[in-house]
């Protein structure tokens, strides 16, 4: 396209030679400085792009271009601003745009990392300003002659770049401006940013660079438009870089890998620490740029720094680099964690030996299967029960909440005596098979069959992950007595007097990890069976034995840790995961696990910090919803507002995000938007809690025969639960038939007596005090309050009990705290409450009594 002169001949005191080129909302002139005799580059806004938006973006840009003064930007060098807009004057710089650069130059390997380096300087000063470029490309990015490289290499257009503490009011448009191939996921999906989004952008460039080809192309080049592009950078993986490349020396593989994280959190920590790890490469590299050139790398990074400088000294013509190049270099290529699940084992046709044999068969694959994940590196296991006779689109759709990167499924055509096997990895997030092996077993050779199924599953998984040896299989009459303990253990049905046997076979098989595995599952079945934290003690001794015999670490740790959570107040669970964490162990799972485990107990503030660490490694929608439900528990409505919206961005079906969300716009008073959240829901998926919110929208709109109909439905799905029996209570209250309210709250006291968690101790002190005993009910208010100080429902229960019990102060404190963390109004509209007004202070007369 043919680009116009311009207009005017001169601007200030600069003279305007030609166009050099046009954008959507820009005119880019070369031009003359009459006063300090340069040439000059003159960005200004075109005639019709008089947007508020355009002029923002170009106002935002010359405020950061002020700030940044690096020999691999463009500098700025004045503003000129006139009755038609604003105009920057830049650094002229004479040469190419890097797309140029790659198609025309053919740039050596030391070129381009030389390129990259300066990008990451670039890159290191503008985030060293709290700047995020937010558009990185290469045609934003200028290649002129000169420097120690040869070429400099400098990053313009910071049209839509933002400093990390600017106002957000500018344009909700600019959220996610930018160019869909280089965007990060985060920024395509809308959420807030960090420089690590620019380290994405960088990844992207550095793989166009060091593969020839682009990392989501998939060999449409775009033909299939930027929605579908978009949904592939933040849904699939992108094309391994020694696909793309099988020349690619592995490190560069790992470096791209890194990068190209989805996760910002396991992309490098800075541009900086990029430069390094580039700066080790074109060190080492540059003279052996060839096969040998991997080798020589990986001997290098493999040896402490001090074994690594000797050889160094001996290699001619490399530089001795320091050890902080090495480590940056460590750091950034460690390997992606990968959260693997293994799926229910399918048998076709029949084995000889019965049903028995082929259940045995079963549990025979899933632990091989198993214990081919216990064997790889960065990998963890996610714990994993479908229910029965769900589909694999609906098992992939639960891992993908899990976060799971890969599920291992195995089916098996059976024919009396020998089954053919095929083993499939694949990928949740998109449902594509990444890897599969099929072979022949015999069933009545377990060991040996184990033995491959282990193998061939390991070998499923790109080599960097996988560990040197498996250990070798147990004898047949052994392996035939921990696969009958493994069923049981799957089963929960466990003997006591396993664990003998499981010890003897430790003794015998002191290094096998799914002994192990075994040993730690099985001491938290007979806990929970026996409610004996004996077990548990005698599991972790058990464990000790690994220390002994050079077990992966990680395991046992792992292992460890999910013991001691089980403890009352276990201690040291922090160390551990640090420790985990720093053997690259995947603690996202670990940690969700354990969210999840004290939100069970009723520790929901510790829950939330945990919950909240998970979801930083990984957010996935378990590790966000358990989040989202301790910031709700906790009163924080509006961060789990946040958080919740952000699940169901990952998973629009989650549909214990969108109910829990209903609840709180409930308690905000936004009734019709609750009911729309609900109704959203489809109705097989609808539980007791939905149709009890259902009630409770109802009982607030006073439209109270409909809430009781919306109570008993969900009587009938949950029969006795305690929230819906309160509700109903409640409801007959306000309708004036006290007898039918006081049958109701007899029946709540008789299914809540026993109860050992906070939910259920509530409902019982509130079923004493509507009965007339308040004594009881005022003491165990007092317990609750002083174990659960910041928990909602608690306060809620404390402000009626102490109302019903005329002790108005205490209510009216209670109802105010309530009322400010953003509880609405009508929450305290059931008849107990009137009461409350007699002694209630300004702020709740104010807001219930006028």
């Amino acid at each position: 396209m043919e680009i116009a002169e311009p207009e005017q001949q001169q601007l200030g005191r600069y003279r305007i030679e030609r166009t050099l080129g046009a954008g959507g909302m820009g005119v880019v002139y070369l031009a003359h400085d009459t006063k300090l005799h340069r040439p000059v580059a003159i960005k200004k806004l075109r005639d019709d792009a008089t947007s508020a938006t355009a002029r923002a973006r170009i106002q935002s840009e010359a405020q950061l271009l002020a700030r940044l003064n690096h020999s691999n930007i463009v500098q700025l060098y004045d503003v000129l601003e006139e009755r038609d807009g604003i105009a920057l004057v830049m650094e002229y710089v004479e040469g190419t745009t890097l797309k140029q650069w790659m198609r025309e130059a053919s740039p050596s390997l030391r070129d381009k990392l030389s390129l990259l380096i300066q990008l990451c300087h670039g890159l290191t000063e503008a985030h060293s300003l709290g700047i995020i470029h937010r558009d990185l490309k290469p045609d934003n990015i200028l290649i002129t002659r000169g420097g120690a490289d040869g070429f400099t290499a400098k990053i313009t257009d910071f049209g839509i770049a933002k400093s990390l503490q600017a106002d957000e009011s500018i344009t909700r448009e600019d959220h996610v401006a930018g160019t869909v191939e280089v965007m990060s996921p985060e920024q395509l999906q809308g959420y807030p940013l960090c420089p690590r989004s620019d380290l994405f952008s960088l990844g992207t460039i550095a793989y166009e660079l060091l593969c020839g080809s682009r990392p989501f192309d998939k060999g449409d080049r775009g033909e299939n438009g930027p929605m579908a592009l978009a949904q592939r950078v933040v849904h699939d993986p992108h094309t391994p870089p020694q696909q793309a490349n099988p020349d690619l020396p592995e490190p560069f593989a790992a470096l791209l890998d890194r990068l190209l994280s989805k996760n910002p959190e396991q992309r490098p920590e800075s541009a900086e620490q990029v430069a390094e790890a580039l700066g080790f490469l074109r060190t080492e590299g540059s003279n052996t740029i060839t096969g040998d050139y991997s080798e020589t790398v990986t001997r290098l990074l493999r040896k402490p720094p001090n074994k690594r400088k000797r050889l160094l000294a001996t290699l001619a013509g490399l530089v001795v680099l320091g050890s902080a190049g090495y480590w940056g270099w460590k750091e950034i290529t460690k390997l992606e964690p990968q959260y693997i699940a293994v799926l229910p084992v399918q048998i076709e046709g029949e084995i000889r030996g019965g049903q028995e044999l082929k259940s045995l068969t079963k549990t025979m694959v899933k632990q091989a299967l198993i214990g081919s994940t216990l064997n790889l590196k960065t990998s963890a296991l996610v714990a994993y029960e479908p229910e029965k006779a769900s589909t694999l689109e609906t098992q992939l759709s639960a891992l993908r909440d899990k976060g799971a990167t890969g599920a291992i499924s195995a089916k098996l055509d059976c024919a009396q005596q020998r089954c053919d096997i095929n083993i499939e990895l694949i990928n949740p997030a998109n449902e594509k098979i990444i890897n599969q092996a099929g072979f022949t077993i015999l069933p009545l050779k377990r060991p040996e069959s184990s033995y491959r199924i282990s193998s061939a599953a390991r070998e499923l998984f790109t080599k960097k992950y996988r560990k040197e040896t498996l250990p070798p299989p147990m004898q047949k009459d052994d392996y035939d007595t921990y696969l009958a303990i493994a069923s049981r253990i799957e089963n929960k049905n466990s003997f006591a007097s396993d664990e003998a046997s499981l010890v003897r076979l430790l003794n015998k098989y002191p290094t096998h990890p799914n002994l192990y595995r075994a040993v730690a599952w099985l001491a938290i079945n007979l806990y929970i069976a026996n409610n004996n934290l004996d077990f548990i003690t005698k599991g972790l001794v058990n464990l000790e034995r690994a220390k002994a015999h050079n077990v992966d670490q990680a395991l046992i740790l792992e292992l460890e840790f999910l013991l001691k959570s089980q403890q009352e107040n276990p201690e040291g669970l922090d160390r551990m995961i640090a420790d985990l964490q720093a053997l690259d162990f995947p603690s996202a799972s670990l940690l969700t696990e354990y969210a999840r485990l004290l939100y069970r107990k009723g520790d929901h503030k510790e829950s939330l910090q945990i919950a909240k660490d998970a979801s930083v490694i990984n957010p996935t929608p378990e590790s966000l919803y358990l989040l989202g439900i301790n910031q709700y528990i906790q009163g924080e409505y509006e961060k789990s507002i946040n958080t919740l919206m952000r699940c169901i961005t990952l998973n629009p079906q989650h549909w214990s995000s969108q109910s829990l969300l209903a609840s709180i716009f409930v308690e905000q008073g936004d009734y019709f938007k609750g009911e729309q959240v609900l109704l959203k829901i489809p109705a097989e998926q609808l539980t007791w809690y939905e149709h009890t919110n259902f009630g409770t929208i109802y009982f607030f709109q006073k439209k109270y025969k409909k809430a009781l109909q919306s109570y008993n439905q969900a009587l009938i799905i949950s029969p006795d639960n305690a929230t819906t029996l309160g509700n109903i209570a409640d409801t007959y209250l306000s309708l004036g038939d006290h007898e039918a309210a006081r049958e109701t709250f007899l029946k709540l006291k008789n299914v809540t007596a026993s109860a050992s968690d906070a939910e259920g101790k509530k409902f019982f002190a509130l079923s004493l005090a509507y009965l007339g005993e308040i004594d009881p009910a005022i003491k165990l208010t007092h317990a609750l309050i002083q174990e659960y100080p910041n928990n909602t429902n608690i306060k809620y229960m404390a402000a009626q009990i102490y109302a019903l019990a005329g002790e108005n102060r205490s209510a009216s404190y209670y109802i105010e705290e309530l009322i400010n963390q953003g509880m609405d109004r009508e929450w305290f509209s059931l008849p107990v409450f009137s009461q409350a007004c007699v002694s209630a202070s300004a702020a709740v007369k104010a807001a219930l009594c006028q």
